[in-house]
């Protein structure tokens, strides 16, 4: 899936964040000691309860950018008229610009897409408080 160490560990540590989540097959997740990555299956979705404390929802980049497209439209704007512009850089590192609504969100220098995309969501949740 291409999930850096560093992100995992962030979705570890905010794993309360997403606490409320249902589980849906396809779901990432964090369980374990040490931990390891696992995947919800069709079977498996009463026993990945995100509200656990060890458990932390792992989001995809599919799972990003929606909720992107979920802050376009709380902040008044249409997702499929947003203007998304992702960067790779020499060093290895990220950037991201996102208009919408006449706003504009920028994040810069993360060391994988997923950090980029969860940045921009949580940036965007903030302009809207």
């Amino acid at each position: 899936m291409g999930f850096t160490d560093e992100y995992l560990m962030r979705c570890w540590r905010g794993r309360n964040l997403w606490r409320g989540k249902p589980a849906k097959p396809g779901d990432w997740y964090l369980t374990g000691d040490p931990l390891r990555l696992e995947l919800v299956g069709v079977q498996e979705t009463g026993k990945a309860v995100f509200a656990a404390a060890d458990i932390a929802y792992v989001p995809d980049a599919d799972d990003l950018l929606e909720l992107l497209d979920n802050q376009v439209r709380v902040a008044g704007g249409y997702p499929a008229q947003k203007s998304l512009t992702i960067r790779y850089d020499a060093e290895g590192l990220w950037n991201l610009d996102v208009e919408y609504a006449e706003c504009l969100t920028h994040v810069r220098k993360q060391e994988s897409i997923h950090s980029l995309l969860v940045s921009a969501f949580f940036g965007m949740a903030q302009r809207i408080e």
